[in-house]
């Protein structure tokens, strides 16, 4: 089950290229045999090969200069014979005749520098470029010499490649390189690898990274590089340690929907997961219905389809009450860091705009955290803010390990990020619920956390029609807080 999309920016070099292969065509029929016989009987005379067709003479001539035409088959006082190209163009299993001719192509390649493989560029908006985490590359030496090596780079991956110029349709599977011509780097470029993250129901059940579909491109073993550069760099993702006091805070708020379903603490969730991921059991059931089990980060499918879906068609419909939607993220340091999520915020956004769109509550403790916020998520360049407000909250206050996104009066959606046994990843956990009191009593304890800004202060960016007062003011109404900043 995918739990997760872990994405990254990969710094690459353009080159342009001209070389030099080698083309299968076609020759007639005649030709072919006449080639054959010559494979056959070495050193034929002309006149019994000839006989052999009883063609007329003025055939009989068209046919000897097509022979001797492809360079395959040599005269030697009056005999025949298969030239050097003759020997190499004949199959060693099957005796056939492979029958090349040189073209020149003019091409540009881009060359990922973690492994030196070629990539289709990948074209990432002012939004996502701010957003997306760039890989630290293995080598940087190797990188910075990328030059010197693209020739090679080239010849060795020209299969791969080929198989990717759908326009060149004559660069068949048998297509050689020759010779490259000429190599000049133009243009630095960047691709983006987005890498599934999953859970796998075995008997010990664990959450990994999933580089099947990576690994499988281009020669066995050429993507190993990168591979083991994005391994490295996804150990640094760890869930907050604060994972058991999220649970016991979730528990006292709902009156234990996760215990009932068979959560005994934080780490020990293994029936909850198999229900989620299950056709029957994911639906809530008694306490917290209308609602769903959810397993997996903001950026996994099904946490999409519950926040636009499910939202849209159950929770909204019971609900009157035009408020924004408010997120509190985790403090995990992948979060937000990808493509879906970005895709995902601006979606919420625009679904909710008709009810005030959405509130950030970023947790920062510091000026660094402000900054990190709003270069991260504020408006950029002309790509819009991915939310619509941000409120800057006390960063302790509630765990780190917990996730909340509301919706006042409508729905609730709850995330408990904890560590997978194994590797210590975020494993996400929770559910989204129509419940009237138990969406309360989350709104009572946003509410309580808002409260605590610092006034117009703390709000990082609004609307681009407001002014901070009215932004604060619309805040506190949604979450009934009695008084707004009067400053």
């Amino acid at each position: 089950m995918d739990i997760d999309v872990a994405t990254f920016a990969v710094r690459c070099q353009k080159f342009r290229i001209a070389a030099l292969v080698m083309k299968r065509t076609s020759i007639p029929l005649a030709t072919e045999y006449a080639t054959r016989l010559v494979h056959l009987i070495p050193g034929i005379r002309l006149d019994d090969m000839l006989a052999f067709f009883d063609f007329d003479p003025s055939e009989s001539k068209i046919l000897l200069q097509d022979v001797l035409s492809t360079g395959l088959v040599e005269e030697r006082n009056g005999q025949l014979h298969l030239s050097q190209r003759g020997w190499k163009s004949l199959s060693p299993d099957s005796d056939r005749l492979d029958l090349f001719e040189v073209e020149e192509i003019n091409t540009t390649v881009a060359f990922e520098l973690a492994a030196l493989t070629p990539v289709e560029e990948s074209s990432l908006n002012a939004r996502e470029a701010k957003v997306v985490e760039e890989l630290k590359l293995p080598n940087r030496e190797k990188a910075a010499a990328a030059g010197a090596e693209a020739a090679e780079a080239f010849d060795l991956h020209f299969q791969e490649w080929r198989a990717t110029q759908a326009r060149r349709r004559w660069l068949d599977e048998d297509t050689r390189l020759t010779s490259i011509e000429d190599i000049q780097p133009i243009a630095a470029a960047t691709a983006v690898f987005q890498i599934p993250v999953r859970w796998r129901p075995a008997d010990e059940a664990g959450v990994s990274p999933d580089f099947s579909e990576l690994s499988s491109r281009g020669r066995p073993g050429s993507r190993s590089p990168l591979i083991s550069a994005i391994s490295e760099q996804m150990k640094s993702v760890v869930a907050p340690s604060d994972h058991h006091l999220a649970f016991e805070l979730v528990d006292r708020i709902d009156g234990g929907i996760l215990r009932r379903g068979g959560v005994r603490s934080s780490i020990e969730r293994e029936q909850w997961i198999r229900a989620a991921a299950s056709s029957d059991g994911h639906q809530l059931k008694g306490v917290g219905a209308p609602g769903l089990r959810l397993v997996g980060s903001v950026a996994s499918d099904k946490l999409r389809s519950a926040l636009l879906d499910w939202t849209q068609s159950t929770a909204n419909a019971t609900s009157t009450t035009r408020t924004p939607v408010f997120w509190l993220p985790p403090a995990v340091s992948s979060w937000g860091r990808n493509v879906p999520f970005v895709n995902l915020a601006r979606d919420l956004s625009i679904a909710n705009q008709i009810d005030d769109g959405t509130v950030l509550l970023a947790r920062a403790g510091s000026t660094y955290d402000r900054k990190s916020w709003t270069r991260l998520y504020a408006q950029a360049n002309r790509q819009p803010a991915l939310f619509d407000r941000c409120l800057a909250i006390p960063s302790k206050e509630l765990p780190s390990a917990l996730e909340i996104i509301l919706k006042p009066s409508s729905w609730v959606a709850i995330l408990i990020h904890s560590p997978d046994s194994t590797s210590n990843y975020p494993l996400p956990f929770g559910y989204i619920t129509a419940d009237p009191t138990i969406v309360g009593s989350y709104k009572q304890s946003i509410a309580e956390l808002a409260a605590k800004a610092e006034g117009t202060a703390a709000l990082l960016w609004t609307k681009a029609d407001e002014d901070p007062h009215r932004a604060l003011t619309s805040i506190d109404a949604a979450l009934d807080i009695g008084v707004a900043d009067p400053d």
